[in-house]
């Protein structure tokens, strides 16, 4: 027995405690380098997060640029539209009045001339969420000239 002990020892002296104390070194070995490619994936991990996030801000930023410049431009064709729409509603009136004026003066309008002169009226007359231009009603006296008018046949 005292000889197979005397073996175990030489061996653990020997080659043999060499190779198991290789052994340990070349596990620690890989151990540590597997936790340093873990730290080197979660550190890219962490820069590609930072790239997005930067790359997010960028973007957020440009955005909220957009977004001024197109708030800017609805603005200004508002501005537009209105003046316009304003445009509009005194030609029309001017169209009614003259219309209107000259089938007072023939003394006598068609049925139909009648129909259209009134769907000018009321578009001229509608307020602007009923689709109409909001007139203030300056053509009324005119309107109800015309409708007490003769038909003409």
């Amino acid at each position: 027995m005292i000889e197979v002990w005397k073996a175990v020892i030489a061996f653990l002296c020997g080659a043999g405690g060499l190779a198991i104390i290789n052994i340990i070194q070349e596990r620690w070995k890989w151990k540590h380098d597997r936790k340093a490619v873990v730290e080197d994936r979660k550190e890219a991990k962490e820069d590609k997060l930072d790239k997005i996030g930067n790359d997010l801000s960028d973007f957020i930023t440009k955005q909220e640029e957009y977004n001024q410049k197109a708030i800017d431009m609805f603005a200004e064709m508002e501005k537009k539209d209105s003046a316009q729409s304003e445009a509009l509603k005194y030609v029309l009136l001017d169209r009614i009045l003259y219309i209107g004026q000259t089938y007072i003066k023939h003394g006598e309008v068609t049925f139909d001339d009648r129909k259209r002169l009134r769907e000018m009226y009321n578009v001229y007359h509608k307020k602007p969420s009923e689709y109409g231009l909001g007139g203030n009603g300056d053509a009324q006296h005119i309107m109800d000239a015309v409708d007490v008018l003769p038909l003409k046949p």
